[in-house]
Formats: structure tokens, C-alpha cells, sequence
């Protein structure tokens, strides 16, 4: 086999992002998916000579990795795949935080955590093949088979709006191996989150076609519905890669997107009850943070709010403003 080396690259993001706000929008979760904390792993080595189909789709809250095969011939291939959702997102782990830049407040949810990793290495050679079934009609008219090879692998996290994507078709024989790794953890109130994808291929094609694609597009967050959030993803990309071989290659390629998501900001004034009733108060965590009237009505709240003022602020003049707080029309 006549092999060129075509392509060998390699893509490494790493975006910062430093809203005050939570990173989630409407469909940073996997559409329809409901969050079932899991592990869950799976080996094969599969050798022989006849017709196989693999297909193999894992999702969790935010991600999802889908694996797709078929072909007639000789094959030799072994994969593992591994997926955990690490923590979910339910009624039970909700709380509110105040938008710092409308002042209202918002009903958010913690974060759902899980990742998901994939390794195959494959030598398949495609061939004719016939099989008779049991001992009527088939065993004297064989079923064939002359199916070319196909594999198909693709990995999305959802709350990131990134894809990756490769896929070999009509080939005669293929031989390589494939890494994917995609792991989200949501950002919330005390901690960054982080997105993290990585496709890293290497693959010898006979005689077939090889697309190798990525997207990163910007969240969208006013949308109505999701046919419409594809479409304007697709249309605000970031980042679009779509890279197509026919013939005789050797491809290796390496993606990766990093990225980094700020954590929440929690707001509130150090007497919230003033602005309604002290049992209505919203909070993450209200027998913490609001378990009594006592700090109220002794000043611990306000001490505690004054401590926290940038520059220090002198409280030895009672409820009266400092210069630098007094208000000058």
C-alpha cells in the first residue's frame, strides 16, 4: 500500500472565562438526558473473519461519545471504554444567587460532574465473505457479505458547545488507533469548573474516504429552541475544522480544547431581610446563613458586612458615613 503523510497536527485552546455569573444556559445539558450517577467500563478483543457491527453511545448530563462500526473481512481490534457521572443535577442541590449586573435574583443548580474516555486500536482488511445459516434453505444458499469498512466516532459536551468528529467510509482496510477524552465539571458558587475534550487519531486508510471535524461555538443563551441554537452555533463558531481525505493515507491528528469556567458570584445585603420577609429569603444554604434573627438584632451581621468592606471602613462612626462613603450629589 502506497501511503503519503498527509497531516499531522495538532490544536491546543485554552480560553478564560470571567463572567460573574454562572457559565450555564439553557441547553448546556444534554437534551432529554436525565443524570443517573454512575461508573461504568467495558473491554473487548475482538479477531476472526466474517461480518461485524459495533455500535456503542454513552451519555451522561453534559457529554456524550458515540462509536460505530461495520464491515465484511478480517478483523483485529480491541477498545475500552470507561464513563462516570460523578454528581448530578437535582431539586435537591438548588440555591439562589443575585446577578450582580441586574440586581435580581436567580434560581441556579449545582454543578453535574463527569467525563467520559475511549481507546481502540483496529487492523481490518475488508474482504467477500458467506455464512450459512442453520440447516434449511441457508445451508445451501450462504448468506454473503461484501460490506466496506465504516467507523464513526464522535464526542460532544454540550455545556462547553463543542464536537469533536471522525469518520472513515468505504475502505478496503484501515489500521490505527483512536483516543477520546471529554470530561465537564460545572462551575458553582465556591469553585471553578472546567471542560475539557481531546481526539487524538492515527490511521492508515486503503482505498477510502476520512473526515476529521471540530466545533466550538459561543453558549447561546436567548434562544427558543434548540433546531435554533444549532443553527446559530454553527453560524458563530469559534472554532470549525473540517478536514476530508479520499484515497490512500496516513493521518495523525491531535485535538484538544481546554477551558476554564469562572465560578459563580453569591451577593447579598448584610441585613436581605429588609427586603422582605425573613423566612422568603433566598439562599443556598438557609439555615447557615440566616439560621436566626440574633445577628441581625445584635449588629453581628453588620460587623461581619463591615469587616468585608474594600477600603476598610471606619465603624466608629456608627450608622454615619465616612468621607469616602458620604454620599455628593
Amino acid at each position: 500500500m502506497r501511503r503519503y503523510v498527509v497531516g499531522i497536527g495538532s490544536a491546543l485552546i485554552l480560553l478564560l472565562i470571567t463572567a460573574s455569573v454562572s457559565w450555564a444556559t439553557n441547553y448546556d445539558f444534554n437534551p432529554g438526558q436525565e443524570s443517573v450517577k454512575h461508573k461504568h467500563d467495558m473491554t473487548s478483543d475482538v479477531s476472526g473473519t466474517g461480518y461485524s457491527m459495533e455500535y456503542m453511545k454513552v451519555n451522561t448530563n453534559n457529554l456524550s461519545m458515540l462509536e460505530y462500526a461495520h464491515g465484511s473481512g478480517t478483523m483485529d481490534y480491541a477498545d475500552i471504554l470507561y464513563d462516570e457521572q460523578k454528581s448530578v443535577v437535582s431539586t435537591d442541590n438548588t440555591y439562589w444567587m443575585i446577578d450582580l449586573t441586574t440586581g435580581q435574583w436567580k434560581k441556579k443548580y449545582g454543578s453535574a460532574n463527569s467525563a467520559i474516555t475511549y481507546t481502540k486500536q483496529y487492523d481490518n482488511i475488508q474482504s467477500p465473505t458467506t455464512f450459512a445459516y442453520g440447516t434449511g434453505w441457508y445451508a445451501s444458499h450462504p448468506v454473503g457479505y461484501n460490506s466496506l469498512l465504516k467507523d464513526k466516532n464522535e464526542a460532544k459536551s454540550y455545556q462547553e458547545s463543542a464536537s469533536m468528529h471522525r469518520q472513515i467510509e468505504y475502505a478496503r482496510a484501515v489500521k490505527g488507533d483512536i483516543a477520546i477524552e471529554i470530561n465537564c465539571t460545572g462551575p458553582n458558587d465556591v469553585a471553578d469548573g472546567k471542560g475539557f475534550l481531546k481526539m487524538k487519531i492515527d490511521d492508515d486508510i486503503t482505498q477510502g474516504t476520512l473526515h476529521v471535524g471540530e466545533l466550538f461555538t459561543m453558549p447561546m443563551k436567548k434562544v427558543n429552541t434548540p433546531k435554533f441554537a444549532n443553527k446559530q452555533g454553527w453560524k458563530n463558531s469559534i472554532i470549525e475544522i473540517d478536514n476530508n481525505y479520499v484515497g490512500d493515507f496516513s493521518v495523525q491528528k491531535t485535538m484538544t480544547l481546554d477551558i476554564k469556567k469562572s465560578k459563580s458570584t453569591w451577593g447579598e445585603d448584610w441585613l436581605p431581610c429588609c427586603s422582605g420577609g425573613f423566612f422568603d429569603i433566598p439562599s443556598k444554604n438557609f439555615d447557615k446563613d440566616f439560621g436566626s434573627q440574633k445577628g441581625i438584632f445584635d449588629c453581628t451581621c453588620r460587623n461581619t458586612s463591615i469587616s468585608t468592606m474594600k477600603p476598610a471602613w471606619n465603624a466608629s462612626m456608627a450608622q454615619f458615613p465616612t468621607e469616602k462613603y458620604k454620599n455628593k450629589p
